[in-house]
């Protein structure tokens, strides 16, 4: 192998060991703050579920990755290939993420989501962003990153269920 190849497989290799940490430590906290509550993609849509009772959540099929927040006041999830959040109830559905990701994962004081996408390496990294959402993106890692412009690559979309103005 050669010195790049080395270098990318590295990167993979530790990029990979980082998000399935992160996302068992989120899942756990999810789950140990509300355990009578699930939310789960079937289809695209996303669900939650309480004593047996199933909601659906999200209006179209393009969802997956669902997490709630250790407060359980709150849903992460991927819409579109970008992280978006919504109350744990559905309402208030709005993107949060400025280029496309996956994997998101709450902090354990509900505060911020740290999601993957592609890093100022062109290799997946890890950010950060507030539930705000409107606001440029945290690189976290690689390190090498932090002090880099990320490459742009997302986008904002309409809401969930919104439809264009009849002429």
């Amino acid at each position: 192998m050669n010195r790049t190849t080395i270098t990318k497989t590295l990167a993979l290799a530790g990029f990979a060991a980082a998000a399935g940490v992160s996302s068992l430590i989120g899942a756990t906290a999810a789950h140990a703050a509300h355990a009578g509550t699930d939310v789960y993609a079937r289809a695209g849509v996303i669900y939650s579920s309480t004593a047996g009772r199933e909601t659906r959540l999200t209006e179209d099929e393009v969802n997956a990755e669902p997490a709630l927040s250790p407060d359980g006041k709150r849903i992460t999830y991927v819409h579109n290939n970008t992280v978006w959040v919504m109350r744990a109830n559905g309402a208030g559905k709005h993107q949060v993420s400025d280029r496309t990701a996956t994997a998101p994962v709450w902090a354990p004081d509900s505060t911020h989501i740290t999601y993957t996408a592609t890093s100022c390496t062109g290799a997946p990294g890890t950010f950060r962003v507030g539930l705000a959402g409107g606001t440029a993106s945290e690189a976290v890692l690689p390190a090498a990153c932090r002090d880099q412009e990320a490459p742009q690559v997302g986008y904002i979309t309409d809401q969930p269920g919104d439809q264009p103005a009849a002429n």
